[in-house]
């Protein structure tokens, strides 16, 4: 197995992180082509990292990859994968809660976090 790679020991990880995969190309509307192309990965790639049943380890370059196509930290990929845990006081992160309370778009989230940085460093709070 690479160095630069996480290993899931078991197959739920890669199924859960090839459904989220899966889930925020779709709704980016964009096809495993135009994922392809733009991650430097190759589409059959994408395609067993979605089904989740033919890979037990990810590089890191992919995960990068992935993260700059999708316009998502590493750490939300990692963290639905299960590789990080999730905020320990109880309550969702911002992303979580979005998703549960509005089940809006990844798209739509992300323009919410960006306006919530915005306010955060006009108001000294970050």
């Amino acid at each position: 197995m690479p160095q630069n790679s996480f290993y899931f020991k078991s197959p739920a990880r890669i199924q859960r992180l090839g459904k989220y995969l899966k889930q925020l190309r779709e709704e980016l509307g964009l096809s495993m082509h135009a994922v392809a192309r733009k991650s430097d990965l190759t589409p059959s790639y994408i395609s067993k990292i979605e089904a989740g049943t033919a890979l037990k380890s990810i590089s890191v370059e992919a995960l990068i990859n992935f993260s700059g196509t999708y316009n998502i930290p590493v750490t939300a990929i990692l963290e639905e994968a299960g590789f990080l845990e999730k905020s320990n006081d109880g309550l969702p992160d911002f992303i979580t809660y979005l998703k549960i309370k509005y089940k809006l778009p990844h798209q739509a989230i992300r323009d919410l976090e960006i306006a919530k940085e915005i306010i955060e460093i006009k108001y000294n709070k970050k």
